[in-house]
């Protein structure tokens, strides 16, 4: 277990390291105050993780979710090693993620960057949260029963496609909306600062945590015994890779600003 666990973390911080080669040259194509402006936030996540998000300007989307789930906005955007194809240099960019984490009660949740919620069209952002509404479904399903399945990256890509496919369907979109999306996505994702998706997630918990009794509305109670289990061992084994997380977010954020040469953007 603990080898196999070394095994990935050695493994998962070669992979951010040459992530942070190909972003910083991505950054690079940018003015120097945007740059700056991106390390800046980005140093701040890791200064504060929980900072990474809040609940102001909700008023565009609040009434396309459930009941029950909790919107966040962050400036931020997720990336991951891509699903679709699995080459080092080849990002996952998400400008929404969706998760469930188990704090005493049972806490659905979905972050969206601000940028993309305020030039996105209301179709697109019925869109997007569809697709999100709908991945939560499969993911919480199979994690609550008796296998508690965990899917490899191909299955992921089935799910992915399947649900932005019932997602295209629900809502409507035309073709000429869903390649505007794409390229909006594109472009939030060039412009603001880039978290590893374990960072991300680690930050979402501390930001829960810190403001949980704001939230208490959103708790929901496990339905017996098994899943309230189920739910503080999933707690228990999420926070131990939560140093972790941190730490391979701090690394990629100091090579990335090694690749940079910051010292150029007026900072030592």
């Amino acid at each position: 277990m603990q080898s196999s666990r070394q095994e990935f973390e050695d493994s998962y911080t070669l992979w951010i390291r040459s992530a942070a080669k190909d972003i910083s040259f991505a950054l690079n194509q940018l003015k120097p105050e945007e740059v700056r402006k991106i390390i800046a936030m980005s140093e701040q996540y890791l200064k504060e993780p929980e900072s990474v998000y809040g609940r102001d300007g909700l008023e565009k989307v609040s009434g396309l979710a459930p009941p029950g789930v909790l919107l966040l906005f962050t400036d931020a955007v997720v990336f991951s090693q891509s699903i679709f194809l699995r080459m080092p240099s080849i990002f996952d960019y998400a400008v929404a993620m969706n998760r469930r984490y188990y704090l005493g009660s049972w806490y659905s949740i979905i972050t969206l960057n601000r940028t993309y919620v305020k030039e996105a069209s209301e179709t697109m952002l019925r869109y997007t949260l569809e697709h999100e509404l709908l991945q939560k479904e499969i993911y919480e399903e199979a994690l609550m029963g008796a296998e508690q399945k965990k899917f490899t990256p191909e299955e992921k890509r089935k799910i992915s496609d399947e649900t932005l496919k019932q997602a295209v369907e629900k809502t409507g979109i035309t073709p000429d909306e869903l390649a505007r999306e794409n390229q909006l996505m594109l472009r939030v994702s060039y412009t603001s600062p880039l978290l590893p998706k374990p960072f991300a997630e680690a930050a979402l918990y501390w930001y829960m945590e810190k403001n949980l009794e704001e939230f208490k509305e959103y708790g929901k109670a496990s339905r017996a015994e098994k899943e309230d289990e189920l739910g503080k061992k999933l707690n228990t084994d999420f926070k131990e890779w939560l140093d972790f997380s941190v730490n391979t977010y701090r690394v990629f954020l100091e090579d990335v600003k090694k690749e940079l040469n910051y010292s150029d953007y007026g900072y030592a």
